[in-house]
């Protein structure tokens, strides 16, 4: 089981930190890329090989897991208002093998630390909320909502067709 580790614009000292405490628990694929996107500095992007839930805090350790949101929530604080882009993925939730992942896209300190920091706790309710996910769902995205500070489901990719998560139900594009 390989956790994947993409980035660009970070330090080495930062990348050697986060491929380090990856590597505790799992092989690493190592991944710098071409910056794409002007309005961020920085962007990380880990793939866990593992379900989202509590047995993965169990498997990666909190120690380890405090690291990773150590050095993420002091990336974003130096490099200030440009940010840093971030992805948390995992292979699924529950017993659901369907990719489910965590974009961190604030350009806030304060919203990007309380993003961050909610993860682990919706252990409990990501099974709850994702109990109705599309068939044939190949990926769900969550946002983070910077107003009432909560993660909620926010798209399920089927077949290359967004659903989006309104009024705790899966809606297809309007056509």
């Amino acid at each position: 089981m390989s956790a994947i580790f993409r980035y660009y614009a970070i330090s080495p000292w930062e990348t050697e930190t986060l491929y380090d405490t990856l590597k505790r628990s799992f092989e690493v694929k190592e991944e710098e890329l071409r910056p794409d996107d002007t309005s961020y500095v920085s962007m990380v992007e880990i793939s866990f090989p593992v379900m989202y839930g509590e047995s993965f805090f169990q498997e990666f350790s909190m120690d380890s897991w405090h690291k990773v949101k150590e050095i993420l929530k002091n990336m974003k604080r130096r490099r200030g208002k440009k940010g840093v882009k971030t992805y948390v993925r995992f292979a699924g939730f529950g017993d659901t093998p369907v990719p489910l992942v965590f974009p961190l896209l604030s350009k806030g300190d304060r919203q990007y630390e309380m993003g961050i920091e909610k993860l682990e706790y919706l252990v409990d309710i990501v099974p709850l909320q994702l109990k109705t996910v599309p068939a044939g769902a190949e990926e769900v995205l969550y946002s983070y909502d910077e107003a009432t500070f909560k993660w909620s489901p926010a798209i399920a990719l089927v077949k290359g067709v967004n659903y989006s998560f309104k009024n705790n139900e899966w809606l297809p594009p309007k056509k």
